[in-house]
């Protein structure tokens, strides 16, 4: 189910309201460290006005958290189970009150969160110091981050300082869709980084003292870069004004994974492709492929997978192959032991050049089969997308790239035909053939009209149409995540 339709409650418009009611969820976790200060959408007294956040109580008393803004307060809704949680988007943020006062080098800092997708740069969970107190630490980044470099995935980051810098173990340290704990300490002698129970060490922060206040969302220090706005989900924050050690850090992030139901991630899918998979106009990024995917409740994978959804608007298989061999891309990013699938779906970029259907089917087998670098030599499963159907001038080439998934000679090509090195790595997802309301949806250019599944533009899905894409509809056996947690 798709969390803005879910459990929203009421407000009338123009009225500043207490949030009272929703589903009863168990009581906040107890912590085994008392936190200086504590924000819960579900268990902090929220005022709202037209669904967004005015303010929130700190749990702890101390420090309040206030809308950035009038009316730039985050999204209050509720997922699937019932539970609240506030949604940060574009230059939604919260200042929290300068009561609380936070040095970098002797600091805790953990939060619930879903990452909708990566951003260009930055995504700034947190931010030490706010403008209204006239703080200007956030040019130290924040104490929660999550940053991509180059063409890499995101790794978590605090102040600067990013997972990839450990000599091990940043693999753990992706951030997806799926509910997760982010976390840090911080002390004289570094930082100790957590997403769940995973965690690296990595270096120092820049050193400043009591810095009033705090900022959720967007990025502070550049607010109107929307390029590193916070794009999230928080369930809860939790900050501590003094260090906390590497043992009672992990209690912490093991007390909020048991209260929130978040167990080990051991599986991952990445979707990667162009603006069809990442989603456009009304499927924003809170709302597309991996976000549905991951709705809490809905029981689309179960909840041990990690979903990162790095598709990009404008993609072509060059850029996808630039981010394949990323030093820290994707592809570098394997969970030993567990399942490692890359589902994709391009083409329309490419044939809006000059690349024919032939040419693109063959980049597309280089793509995934390469000596090395390929995808399948790098030990990942895959799922190659049947293109949605386009309008009219890109339906031959849709056809005949379906056409060439389909014939056996793709497994033969990528080396995952029967006997070969690859064999059963390699699986073809037809959405194309996707149902729903008894008829097919994303067959031919007659369908791309529709505006009920397109988004009026005959190439990107509408809300529902990215929703029946990754479910399947009707046919579930056609959609994005068949049969993986199965």
């Amino acid at each position: 189910m798709i969390g803005t339709n879910v459990g929203l409650r009421l407000i009338t418009t123009g009225a500043v309201s207490t949030s009272t009611s929703g589903p009863p969820t168990p009581e906040p976790a107890i912590l085994p460290h008392t936190a200086t200060a504590r924000w819960h959408p579900h268990f902090s007294q929220v005022t709202e006005n037209a669904g967004r956040v005015v303010s929130a109580t700190d749990l702890s008393g101390l420090a309040s958290a206030t809308q950035g803004a009038i009316g730039a307060g985050p999204q209050a809704l509720s997922d699937g189970q019932g539970r609240r949680f506030w949604r940060f988007e574009g230059d939604a943020f919260l200042n929290i009150a300068g009561a609380l006062a936070l040095s970098s080098r002797d600091m805790a800092a953990f939060m619930v969160v879903r990452q909708g997708r990566p951003s260009a740069a930055y995504t700034r969970f947190m931010s030490l110091g706010n403008r209204a107190q006239g703080s200007q630490a956030n040019t130290l980044g924040g104490p929660l981050e999550s940053r991509v470099v180059a063409k890499s995935t995101g790794h978590v980051q605090a102040f600067g300082r990013l997972a990839t810098t450990a000599p091990a173990g940043a693999q753990w340290l992706v951030p997806g869709a799926q509910k997760q704990v982010i976390g840090m300490t911080s002390s004289s002698a570094g930082q100790r980084l957590f997403l769940n129970e995973r965690f690296v060490d990595v270096g120092k922060a820049y050193p400043v003292t009591n810095v009033p206040g705090a900022e959720i969302g967007r990025y502070a220090y550049s607010p109107g870069a929307s390029g590193s706005w916070g794009v999230f989900d928080t369930y809860e924050i939790i900050v501590y004004d003094a260090a906390l050690s590497p043992a009672e850090a992990l209690s912490v992030s093991q007390a909020l994974m048991t209260s929130h139901d978040i167990v080990p991630v051991t599986n991952q899918l990445v979707l990667d492709g162009d603006s069809i998979t990442q989603g456009t106009g009304e499927v924003t990024k809170q709302l597309s492929a991996g976000m549905i995917l991951t709705e809490p409740g809905a029981g689309h994978l179960p909840p041990n997978w990690r979903v990162v959804n790095l598709a990009n608007s404008g993609n072509v298989v060059s850029q996808l192959t630039t981010k394949r061999d990323d030093a820290n891309g994707w592809a570098a990013q394997i969970l030993p032991g567990g399942q490692n699938v890359l589902a994709f779906e391009i083409g329309r970029n490419d044939w809006a050049g000059t690349t024919t259907a032939q040419q693109h089917y063959a980049n597309v087998v280089s793509y995934l089969n390469t000596p090395t670098t390929g995808v399948l030599q790098r030990g990942w499963h895959v799922r190659a997308m049947a293109n949605i159907a386009a309008s009219s001038p890109f339906a031959p080439y849709v056809d005949a790239h379906r056409a060439a998934l389909r014939d056996p000679q793709f497994l033969t090509d990528t080396l995952s035909a029967p006997g070969q090195s690859f064999a059963g790595k390699v699986s073809v997802v037809e959405t194309d053939l996707i149902e729903h309301d008894g008829a097919q949806r994303f067959a031919d250019a007659n369908d791309a009209g529709n505006t009920v599944y397109y988004a009026g533009d005959s190439t990107h899905p509408s809300l529902l149409g990215t929703q029946i894409r990754v479910t399947g509809g009707d046919t579930p056996q056609y959609g994005l995540a068949a049969g993986l947690g199965a």
